[in-house]
Parts: structure tokens; sequence; C-alpha cells
């Protein structure tokens, strides 16, 4: 009868351990989520945002002078060029946060601010190089502004997606068929903006959805001609994925 006992309770220990370490292994999503402060260098932000979703009143027209063309066929910077510039500006690509700490190059961390709104990422993380960081801002910047002087009001982008370690790639990969493990993201480089979400701070004065993208690609050709970016525009994924020369 002891015996019997203590078969029981050693099989419930057993379980209950099992479990818990099932457990850990599923947190780790979570934790590749929490960043050092170390890095922690741009502004957060200072006000709640009011999203266009809340909305039901009218949607305005704003002028915008895109390039003639489909988007597509404008921004079609290959992935091997991209691969190249990530390559000679980014990070040796590292396994997960942690070894950030080590790397000769720096990393800073991008957190929501006036110029830009880092959404829910789950499969990369919000850093990137000082140069990339950079150039995100300025994007950012010359949006907010840009809809400013054409009649509107306050408006954010949205980034989707920064740094990817080799263990969000191999997430990623399993999850999505169409993702490649020779991303460009793994090298802190590169980013990608939302052209099907904007954060609209002000609800009096809601912008349609098409101009808003044609305002944003404005602002990425910008850059693009000033030799600063690579950008593809992706259909499929509803972004702006850029890369910084």
């Amino acid at each position: 009868m002891r015996k019997t006992i203590f078969i029981l309770i050693t099989a419930f220990f057993t379980t209950m351990s099992l479990m818990s370490s099932c457990s850990s292994c599923s947190d780790t999503e979570t934790a590749d989520k929490e960043q050092p402060d170390a890095f922690d260098t741009l502004v957060p932000e200072t006000h709640t945002p009011v999203h266009c979703g809340e909305f039901d009143g009218e949607v305005h027209s704003m002028v915008t002078h895109v390039v003639p063309g489909r988007l597509k066929e404008i921004f079609n910077d290959t992935n091997d060029l991209q691969l190249t510039a990530a390559r000679h500006r980014g990070i040796k690509p590292i396994e997960g946060i942690a070894q950030a700490y080590g790397l000769k190059r720096p990393l800073v961390r991008i957190s929501t601010c006036d110029a830009y709104a880092v959404d829910t990422m789950w499969f990369s993380l919000p850093y990137l190089v000082p140069r990339a960081a950079r150039l995100l801002h300025d994007i950012g910047q010359d949006f907010r502004d840009t809809i400013k002087a054409r009649g509107g009001k306050e408006y954010r982008i949205k980034v989707t997606s920064a740094l990817r370690t080799d263990y969000s790639v191999r997430r990623l990969t399993r999850r999505n068929r169409a993702a490649t493990e020779q991303s460009c993201h793994r090298y802190g480089t590169t980013f990608d903006i939302s052209w099907t979400k904007f954060d609209c701070r002000d609800s009096s004065y809601v912008i349609s959805l098409e101009d808003l993208k044609n305002i944003l690609a404005e602002i990425v050709y910008d850059k693009r001609q000033q030799g600063r970016c690579y950008a593809i525009f992706e259909r499929r994924q509803g972004c702006f994925h850029i890369t910084v020369r």
C-alpha cells in the first residue's frame, strides 16, 4: 500500500515538473520580447493616440505627389541588393537579444514617439543600428510634417517589424513558408512600415487610407532618391520593407 502511494506521489510531481517545463518553453516568446533598458535611447510616447478606426465621420482627401506607376514596380529593390547593404551596415546576426551586449556595432531601441508608433512585433524586436533608427525617425517626421503642411492634423506611421534574431527567423519560417532565412532584418538595418494602418492622433480630420499610403510612398521615394535606403513595396504583407544604405 505504501509503495503504491509513493508511486502515485512520484508520478504527480513528475507531471507537475513537465508542465512547468512546457510553460517555460511557451514563455520564451514573451521573454524574447523583454529588452534591456541599456538600449532605451529614443523618446517614449507622451500622448494617447486616437485611432482612425474609432471615427465614423467624414474622410478627407489630400493632394499627393507620388511618382506615376505602380508602387510595386517603383519600389522593387531586390532582397539580394538589400542583403548586401545590410551586411555592410549592420550587426553580426545574433541568436537572442542577450548577445547584443557583445556586439562591436551598437543597437538602439526604437520606442513609440512623436515621429512614429511601434506596433506589436511578434517575430522581431524593436532594435535597429543607429543609422537605420535615424532614417526611420526622418521618414516618420517628414510624413508628419507633410500632412500638416497640406492641411491635415496629427498622424504617425506604424513600424511593424525591425530586428530579427536567428531564433525569431526560425519561428517565422516555420509559420510562413514564404519567409526567408536570409532576412535583412537579422542585421538591424531593416524595418517595415505599414501602409494599411496609420496612427491618427486627432480624429477631427481623418484622411483616406489611399492618400496616406501615397504620402508615405512620396517620403520613402525621396529617401531612396537621396541614396539613404533601398525599399520594396510589399502588397501581400501590407508594408514598405526598407533597408538603410
